[in-house]
């Protein structure tokens, strides 16, 4: 039974705790930076600024919906609310049900929930891998220097401008999860903490805490590294709102 718990404890710390702590500074940035966006420029000013970080948000929560089993009831990737109605202050959504009595789709409120800090962080590492391979070899090898980096040619400037606008949009608009979103996650805890126990009964009998652990930090450090990553653009995008609005 110890060996059980203590190959539980290496699951929840790698694949719960390290992550989860980076999420929750990572979405906390990027509120900051949707509030600032739409405290200057108002709706229309974040549609412009966060509108396909929205629809890739939107977008995140239908796949994991999709890949989960759920029924899709209503889709808006996009959506401009009615200024005549107080209550209509979402810019997408994706209604979705389940069923409630099998444990897999009860599980998959969880990562549909948190969907888009998934997928607006491999969004951004993708874009930075293809349009800014400078950027991602540098970030690489500031905090992953084991790592071999990409070969790289001489990019356009259009690239850039491109991989900028598009990783300003994910930044204001990708991230933040609604406390829709985090209710939706909080209906699949019983049902991944069952989950996760019965994989550690598994794993402590195949193997042992020390191996389990070690070969989920080997094979999780470069998605821990494009959270950082993503909360380091953020982070530059806070400082540089934050100078706007003083002045």
């Amino acid at each position: 039974m110890r060996t059980i718990l203590n190959v539980l404890w290496q699951l929840g710390l790698w694949l719960i705790v390290i992550p989860g702590i980076l999420g929750i500074i990572l979405v906390a940035i990027s509120r900051a930076n949707k509030r600032l966006v739409a405290m200057q420029n108002g709706l229309w000013g974040m549609i412009l600024l966060g509108g396909i970080g929205v629809i890739l948000h939107e977008l995140s929560h239908l796949i994991l919906a999709l890949l989960f089993g759920h029924h899709i009831d209503r889709v808006a990737l996009l959506h401009i609310p009615d200024r005549n109605d107080p209550s209509d202050n979402c810019l997408g959504y994706v209604n979705h049900s389940f069923n409630d009595h099998n444990l897999y789709q009860r599980c998959g409120n969880f990562f549909i929930g948190i969907a888009p800090v998934l997928g607006c962080t491999l969004a951004m590492t993708l874009l930075t891998r293809t349009l800014a391979p400078q950027v991602y070899n540098y970030c690489l090898q500031l905090f992953l220097p084991t790592m071999a980096p990409l070969p790289v040619s001489a990019g356009s400037k259009w690239q850039l401008i491109v991989w900028l606008i598009l990783m300003v949009n994910i930044a204001v608009g990708g991230f933040d999860l609604s406390s829709a979103d985090l209710q939706n996650s909080a209906h699949g805890v019983t049902a991944l903490l069952l989950i996760l126990l019965g994989l550690a009964a598994i794993l402590a009998w195949l193997s042992n805490p020390l191996m389990v652990g070690q070969w989920l930090s080997a094979h999780l450090i470069i998605a821990y590294w494009a959270l950082i990553l993503a909360i380091v653009f953020n982070l530059i995008l806070w400082l540089f709102l934050h100078l706007i609005v003083r002045r």
